[in-house]
């Protein structure tokens, strides 16, 4: 088993030229960390879409919604950039060294799904579709929650994902404020729902692998 997202920026052909040219360079460089710290390997595809595959799967959601944070953070434009993404978890006839030399059953779920989430959304299907139904219930709440956060929740979020949720004292001394007001602040955003949610699909998918 192995993972794949597809993403699409939002309204790209909206974008001015040098907005569109700076959220591409921030988009690249996003797939160049993605390989450096999950070994995954992704490309940017017809403009504005681009597709990843994990060899493994369980660093997948955490990858995708660092990107999805990152690209809301972008200073590209004054408003947030909103990606549209479909994360799928499956089997693999081929793995090639590009997601455009690979085929397999988890490549079509993918590409599919993207066609299928509500714009600026993130969805996600598992290998087993006993858990899809309760998962995207699950998902649609999520999808709420990031949806209403503004720039500097989406910099907290980000950093307490991209952190491996280190303690509270430690992302406050980063920031350079108290301890009780990043666990206020973690508290209101829903970020402790996020990281069980994360646990929860990465156990999941660990118990498709018999790991």
């Amino acid at each position: 088993m192995i993972a794949v997202l597809t993403g699409d920026i939002v309204n790209s052909t909206k974008m001015s030229d040098k907005a569109y040219a700076e959220v591409i360079a921030t988009l690249k460089h996003l797939l160049d960390q993605a390989h450096q710290k999950y070994q995954a390997i992704g490309e940017i595809y017809r403009g504005d879409e681009f597709q990843i595959q994990f060899p493994r799967p369980a660093h997948a959601l955490e990858c995708s919604l660092l990107i999805k944070l990152a690209l809301h953070l972008s200073k590209a434009t004054t408003k947030p950039i909103q990606c549209t993404l479909s994360l799928a978890y499956g089997d693999h006839s081929i793995l090639a060294d590009k997601p455009n030399t690979s085929s397999g059953p988890v490549f079509i779920d993918s590409g599919r799904g993207l066609t299928k989430t509500q714009r600026g959304d993130i969805s996600i299907k598992l290998a087993s579709a006993n858990d899809n139904e309760e998962l995207k219930l699950l998902t649609d709440f999520l999808n709420h929650l990031l949806n209403r956060l503004t720039k500097s929740q989406a910099e907290l979020l980000y950093q307490y994902i991209e952190s491996h949720y280190a303690e509270h004292k430690k992302i406050a001394e980063l920031i350079g404020t108290t301890r009780q007001n990043i666990s206020n602040r973690l508290a209101n955003i829903g970020a402790f729902l996020v990281r069980d949610y994360i646990e929860i699909i990465n156990h999941k998918v660990t118990n498709n692998l018999g790991e």
